[in-house]
């Protein structure tokens, strides 16, 4: 698809000082002329439904290059579904933006990007109209804020501060939520399912464009995933928790703190303790306690339990991240408890395979005689139980002694300097609270 010729006015040539009208004419085409091909306004859609705006100039191979604000986005052929040779929208009404002073003017420029897709300059002309006109009811509704007594807020926080909880892409009661948790649990075996909602390949590819891509790409993905229903958004992120870049699992990481919608809640926790890359686990770990929950901590507590070394290592670095002095006991409990694993059963055995007897059978006046193998065993087993391995010893107490010095500001230089200073001080850190009783599973009396 060749390129619209441009009007007279957009081949408006600067003047060049020094140099004659018809040279600098000659000069400034020169400098746009590439192998042939001319950069022109225009406008690219790609086959993935993502809009660059910008110079663009069409290559040898069928592609084009599009040179935007956010920098320069070369497309192979397959990837372009149109191209439009005409000034973008976005670059047309953001530069009436930058002139528009009146709070009508600018609330009429902010419909206008709206319909015409230019998500951002939309924004910006309602945060505008804002700042000229604080009170403005229709653009703090379009920048998704409610009025909350005297002030304007977010949406979310109007919601919660009504006692609502987003899952799921729905605001719910508390008591709701436990339910459809609950729910999802016993379906699928994992708290914290989709409610039915399924991730979506194509939002998955958008959001990896916008966690990995050039700026541009990652820019036009951005606005075009703000077209996509947010239940859905989330459902994509967190399948993206598994993503084999670390760069997109850690941007779904921060897409879902974005979101916060609670079904996020602990896919996260689990990415914080068992994500390979610690990068990403420091995400996770940023993603959960932006939730903003007291408990935040607990889920980490418990993983100190785990029999998985790697598993231990890194809840005691979550629980340094989240900062909960109510932790320092658990992590000293690790400590005095360390080493104590599952009792096994060792083998020492020598077995000999001998003929035990012969199984006689006539057949066809013919006696067969088929040996019957028997297994002599000698040897000795012993019953033993596993106290300590290297890995533990020199890594994994190590951690621990680090997080209890980071959360108690103390210098324990080893576990037994460890255990001694919260021994002394035992009164100083709180503990987490008891589950009521009416929480509590009731104790199992033996039989007999």
């Amino acid at each position: 698809m060749h390129l619209a010729r441009p009007s007279a006015a957009r081949r408006t040539v600067p003047a060049v000082p020094g140099v004659p009208g018809v040279l600098a004419a000659l000069a400034v085409l020169a400098g746009l002329a590439v192998g042939g091909a001319v950069a022109r306004a225009g406008v690219v859609h790609t086959t993935d439904g993502l809009v660059l705006e910008g110079a663009v100039e069409r290559t040898a191979d069928g592609g084009v290059t599009v040179t935007t604000a956010d920098g320069v986005v070369r497309l192979a052929a397959t990837r372009v579904a149109t191209v439009d040779a005409a000034d973008g929208p976005s670059a047309a009404l953001r530069a009436e933006l930058v002139r528009c002073a009146d709070v009508d003017a600018c609330y009429r420029l902010a419909l206008r990007a709206e319909a015409a897709g230019a998500t951002a300059v939309a924004r910006d002309a309602y945060v505008r109209v804002v700042a000229l006109a604080p009170d403005h009811p229709a653009a703090h509704r379009a920048l998704g804020e409610e009025r909350l007594g005297d002030r304007w807020v977010s949406l979310a926080d109007a919601r919660r501060a009504r006692g609502l909880v987003l899952y799921e892409g729905a605001w719910r009661l508390p008591a709701e939520v436990e339910e459809a948790a609950r729910a999802d649990a016993a379906a699928t075996g994992t708290a914290g399912g989709d409610g039915g909602i399924a991730a979506d390949a194509t939002t998955a590819d958008l959001m990896r464009t916008a966690a990995t891509g050039e700026p541009a790409l990652a820019r036009a993905a951005s606005v075009r995933l703000l077209a996509v229903e947010p239940a859905r958004r989330v459902a994509t992120a967190k399948a993206l928790l598994a993503d084999a870049s670390p760069v997109v699992r850690a941007w779904a990481c921060a897409h879902l703190a974005a979101a916060a919608d609670e079904s996020a809640l602990r896919p996260l926790v689990f990415s914080a303790v068992r994500d390979r890359d610690p990068e990403v686990r420091a995400a996770a770990v940023s993603a959960a306690v932006s939730f903003g929950h007291d408990d935040v901590a607990v889920p980490f507590v418990k993983a100190l339990g785990s029999e998985h070394p790697g598993l231990v290592a890194n809840a005691a670095r979550a629980l340094v991240a989240v900062n909960d002095p109510r932790a320092v006991g658990a992590v000293v409990r690790r400590m005095i408890s360390h080493g104590g694993g599952v009792r096994v059963g060792v083998e020492f055995l020598n077995k000999v395979s001998y003929i035990r007897d012969y199984d006689v059978e006539i057949a066809q006046a013919a006696n067969i005689a088929n040996p019957v193998i028997g297994t002599a065993v000698e040897g000795a087993v012993f019953d033993v139980k596993v106290v300590d391995v290297g890995m533990d010893r020199t890594v994994i107490e190590t951690i621990l002694v680090d997080a209890f010095n980071k959360l108690t500001g103390l210098h324990a230089r080893n576990v037994g300097e460890a255990i001694e200073l919260y021994r002394a001080r035992a009164t100083t850190w709180p503990d987490f609270p008891k589950a009521p009783e009416a929480q509590r599973k009731p104790a199992v009396t033996p039989k007999g």
